[in-house]
């Protein structure tokens, strides 16, 4: 599984097929204050309810560039996310 980060977006990609994500996390970056919004999480059709959306969440948690940056979940899947993964809710920007 390939990833890719940009100042806007978290993509993942097989290893089969590197041209086209196989899941997308829509973030905004806020330096200043050191807070990350998630905004929105989007899984091929094909590859839905076969555990992508978590697989994004969960590599975008361990890249070590954000550990110091606060989370403020926007898209619905993310809030959930954080309320199934207790390891990561230190993280979130109110707790």
């Amino acid at each position: 599984m390939e990833q890719i980060l940009s100042n806007s977006s978290f993509d993942l990609f097989t290893e089969t097929n590197t041209f086209k994500p196989v899941a997308h996390l829509g973030i905004c970056k806020l330096s200043e204050q050191k807070i990350i919004l998630l905004e929105h999480t989007w899984v091929d059709p094909q590859k839905r309810h076969q555990g992508w959306a978590e697989k994004l969440l969960t590599a975008f948690m361990q890249v070590s560039e954000f550990q110091e940056f606060k989370i403020l979940p926007l898209c619905p899947y993310a809030k959930f996310f954080f309320s199934q993964h207790p390891e990561f809710k230190h993280h979130l920007i109110n707790q």
